[in-house]
């Protein structure tokens, strides 16, 4: 398949992210641009709610039983819309300025493509999949989710032999792989494109107009930022991989702009207050399903405005003249200290233990700080410019006091990154364990701190210059109002001239950087850690030769329990760490020399493990303890070769057993 080819299938997983949500959307009378803005959140946040429901009420996980799932819920969402606006009536909206609404749908068709374009030349072709680790799971996870009918968090976390596991970008890219017919790793390709090209500008636009409004300027150069970003959405793509982190944080923004405005300390429209904090209780499960740690981000990401906002509270409570203002006094100091104390138990007990992570410090502290500044984290090259604008930003924000939140959100994701990347410190477990100390995790955070203090800079530096050339021009050094310097400067033919050279500019160099990075993930060849072009082939046919029922052996780390994904066909090992009894140790040692040990033939039966598949010793993981059952089959007695492509990769039928 060429990616020509593939085009109708992202823009169909574009609506399965957007479709659903815009209905919510509307539903609830979301406000002008902001329905389709928020429409990927209200998706994701209907799918993780009915992922959970529809089993326990015995209905299958497909698109139709979505379908009806998000008209029902949208349904009561618009009743309780309706009777909550006649208690609390909503502020007067007032349209958005056409210029402002054609330049933003026009820069996000644009700053999606770009992504599209990044993340397509990194993959390489729509069939390749991540030669990585955590790739084993998220495949086979997703056929799991489309055979059993359940995409449940308890679901996947059964599928291995756990008690959960966040489950909404599986449960996502099931409905786009059910929709649209595709390979379960062309789904996976065209569901991260959709979520990088889609969900992720449209998230981080509506962030940037909670903090800056509707300035046509700050639209757009936040909309050439967006792809322009090193750490994400590629990184995710990347390291790992971390589909659910990918999801999440694609996400976070808009969950962070529907709180600011919450609070009205945002500069978009906000609703009445009770249906704007409604509004954030919707967007919490599509944050935490898809991935736990990324709501843990947006608790980290919005407390600075919190404690703003009960500052402001307290103020307009001075002085405390009556005893009502005394008790509403009291009340925000016990929700402070009741929410502080919650904080810290979920931040204590929301991690992983100790050991099932290990990851330290990998950069002196100087070199962290330094990526930090100058957004090329870990490795990663400088975005010279956006970095440039963001400084401004951030001393713009210190010098007029406004939007100080975005500062402190800046610090407090500062903060998490050093600790991960460049302090090995005792603070750094209780800091950045909910991220398994992973430095990766956090700088793919880094965008969603950056880019609103990025967007102040770039307007406050354009209207230094538009100033500037005005006054040189004019010889006055009256102050000009945007509206004036839109009438000077604002031409069709220099708009698009500055844009397409800012475009170039943030693109050229550093961004290409990341997309070769990620590029080497993808590539399919002898010697990939994975999956070679042979073994893949020999996946793709394989339910030729296994019948439906019957279980496949085989090191997991090779790329052979990836028979499941790719064929359906069930395999021993789903996952490189599954959770597994006595029985598949005893396979794994010794089913080659099964027709010598009945005790092995006893433990065959019992799994109903009928084919194992030889992709020979090369693995992800780089070791296969206690694996010698399964490897160097050629000589086994025990064994039949059945199907064989190239030299390395064998299926062969179990003999001696059965």
């Amino acid at each position: 398949m060429t990616w020509l080819e593939a085009v109708p299938l992202v823009l169909l997983a574009g609506a399965v992210f957007v479709v659903p949500g815009l209905i919510f959307s509307l539903a609830v009378r979301v406000r002008g641009l902001s329905a389709l803005m928020l429409a990927p959140v209200f998706t994701v946040a209907m799918a993780s709610v009915l992922s959970l429901v529809l089993p326990l009420v015995g209905v299958r996980w497909a698109p139709s039983s979505y379908a009806i799932g998000v008209l029902v819920i949208s349904a009561a969402a618009f009743g309780i819309r309706t009777a909550l606006s006649r208690k609390w009536a909503d502020p007067v909206w007032k349209p958005e300025r056409r210029s402002v609404l054609i330049a933003s749908v026009v820069g996000l068709l644009g700053a999606g493509a770009l992504i599209a374009l990044q993340m397509g030349t990194a993959f390489i072709k729509p069939e390749n999949i991540s030669q990585t680790f955590d790739n084993v799971f998220h495949l086979n996870a997703v056929r799991w989710a489309i055979e059993s009918g359940n995409a449940s968090p308890l679901n996947l976390g059964a599928f291995t032999g756990i008690s959960a596991y966040p489950s909404a970008w599986h449960a996502m890219t099931s409905l786009v792989a059910m929709a649209t017919g595709a390979s379960i790793p062309v789904a996976v390709n065209v569901t991260s494109i959709a979520i990088g090209s889609i969900v992720w500008p449209l998230g981080a636009l509506y962030l940037v107009r909670q903090i800056i409004g509707q300035r046509l300027f700050s639209n757009i150069v936040a909309l050439i930022f967006i792809p322009a970003f090193t750490g994400f959405p590629l990184m995710m793509v990347d390291w790992g991989v971390l589909y659910p982190n990918l999801l999440s944080i694609a996400l976070l923004p808009a969950a962070m702009g529907l709180t600011v405005s919450a609070m009205g300390l945002g500069n978009g429209y906000r609703p009445s207050s009770p249906f704007a904090w409604l509004l954030v209780l919707v967007a919490i499960p599509a944050v935490a399903v898809a991935h736990p740690s990324t709501l843990m981000a947006l608790l980290a990401f919005v407390l600075p405005a919190i404690l703003l906002w009960a500052y402001g509270l307290v103020l307009n409570l001075l002085p405390l003249t009556t005893p009502g203002r005394r008790r509403q006094l009291w009340i925000i100091i016990g929700a402070t200290i009741v929410s502080a104390l919650l904080l810290a138990v979920v931040w204590r007990k929301f991690r992983p233990p100790p050991g099932a992570a290990g990851w330290g410090a990998v950069e002196s502290p100087s070199q962290a700080i330094g990526e930090l500044l100058f957004g090329g984290a870990m490795g990663r090259p400088a975005a010279a410019i956006i970095a440039i604008c963001m400084l401004v930003g951030l001393a713009r924000i210190v010098v007029t006091r406004k939007q100080l939140w975005l500062l402190g959100t800046f610090l407090v994701a500062g903060v998490l990154f050093f600790y991960a990347a460049g302090l090995n410190f005792s603070p750094r477990w209780f800091l950045t364990g909910v991220w398994y100390y992973d430095s990766y995790r956090l700088a793919a955070l880094l965008p969603v701190a950056m880019i609103g203090p990025a967007a102040i800079g770039a307007t406050y530096l354009w209207d230094t210059a538009c100033r500037w050339i005005v006054d040189f021009r004019m010889g006055k050094s009256e102050k000009l109002s945007e509206q004036v310097t839109a009438k000077t400067f604002g031409t069709i033919a220099s708009y698009t001239a500055g844009i397409l050279l800012l475009v170039v500019a943030t693109q050229y160099g550093v961004m290409n950087w990341a997309v070769i990075k990620t590029h080497h993930s993808y590539v399919s060849n002898a010697t990939s850690a994975l999956l070679t072009p042979d073994e893949t082939a020999l996946l793709e046919r394989i339910d030729e030769h296994v019948e439906p029922g019957a279980v496949i052996a085989g090191v997991p780390s090779t790329g052979a329990a990836l028979a499941y994904a790719f064929s359906g066909r069930e395999v021993m090992q789903p996952h490189i760490l599954t959770t597994h009894g006595e029985d598949v140790d005893v396979v794994n040692a010794g089913l080659k020399s099964a027709k010598e040990y009945p005790w092995v033939c006893d433990a065959v039966k019992k799994l109903n493990v009928k084919y194992v598949l030889d992709f020979g010793t090369r693995t992800v993981t780089g070791t296969m303890a206690g694996m010698g059952g399964l490897m160097d089959l050629s000589t086994s007695s025990s064994l039949e070769l059945i199907d064989q492509q190239g030299p390395a990769a064998k299926l062969y039928k179990v003999t001696a057993c059965w």
